[in-house]
């Protein structure tokens, strides 16, 4: 690490607060000028040369600093409520595509079963409607004005705050689509007992979602969970549907060999 411009980064935060989210902007600048000066002295770039510009492509950190204030996020106030009515407006269509199979549930068992169908067409019309609406509001970002780590850093931000809302958004539908389902194969098969497994697989849904909107750190402490949730159900799936429960257990025996041989990979992927 280039001490100069770890003293240069200091200064810079030497009057802002010990917030984690400023610790945060902190080191991933630190990071991020360290590896550009790396890269500048392979070129062919002499100390004061790279140093010069590095220090450079910093930008104006205490207007980042001021932007962000308390908050670990920056997103301009017409993006933050663009983005809201586009979570909202496609949560509630989503919501109303998985209600839509109610009436033909209900509707089943009279002597109107075509009702059901007409309420079902009807219910998804609407909730195409409110999909398609929410789709046509602005999805505008932040543009970053040139090529500076504070730039750069305000439209990683945005970016990954639309990501995350997308994230809570799915997350929702996920659970309605999954306590829908349950009820929905429980009454037409009767197969209480084990209809309850739909459970574990949401869980499962809920953490490849993670897994999918997550940086390579978080990924790294979500496959385990992944793993061994999609065991059990395995697990308990095999058991009721052959009544194998005096060797389904070995699954997990299976389990640990597929988890050390993930942990070998990734480590000889580390090493490469």
């Amino acid at each position: 690490m280039n001490k100069r411009i770890e003293t240069h980064v200091n200064d810079l935060f030497a009057n802002t607060s010990s917030d984690i989210h400023i610790l945060d902007i902190k080191e991933e600048l630190l990071a991020n000028l360290n590896e550009k000066y790396d890269d500048l002295m392979i070129s062919g770039k002499n100390e004061t040369e790279a140093y010069a510009l590095v220090i450079s492509s910093i930008g104006d950190i205490d207007s980042l600093i001021k932007d962000i204030g308390q908050s670990p996020k920056y997103l301009p106030l017409e993006i933050e409520k663009n983005t809201v009515k586009r979570s909202v407006f496609i949560s509630i269509g989503v919501a109303l595509y998985i209600l839509s199979i109610i009436p033909i549930i209900w509707f089943s068992k009279t002597n109107m079963p075509e009702l059901g169908l007409v309420i079902l067409i009807l219910i998804c019309a609407i909730a195409s409607g409110f999909v398609a609406f929410g789709n046509s509001i602005s999805k505008s970002k932040y543009t970053r004005a040139n090529n500076t780590f504070v730039e750069e850093f305000k439209e990683m931000v945005t970016i990954n705050n639309e990501r995350s809302k997308l994230k809570g958004a799915l997350s929702s539908s996920l659970w309605s689509l999954v306590v829908v389902l349950y009820f929905l194969l429980s009454f037409f098969t009767q197969w209480w007992y084990i209809t309850w497994i739909i459970f574990l697989v949401g869980a499962c849904a809920q953490l490849l979602i993670l897994y999918v909107f997550s940086d390579n750190l978080r990924r790294k402490r979500l496959w385990h969970g992944i793993l061994w949730v999609a065991t059990v159900i395995l697990y308990f799936i095999i058991s009721f549907s052959f009544n194998a429960w005096v060797c389904s257990w070995t699954l997990f025996l299976m389990a640990v060999a597929v988890e050390q041989i993930i942990r070998l990979f990734i480590i000889w992927k580390s090493a490469e």
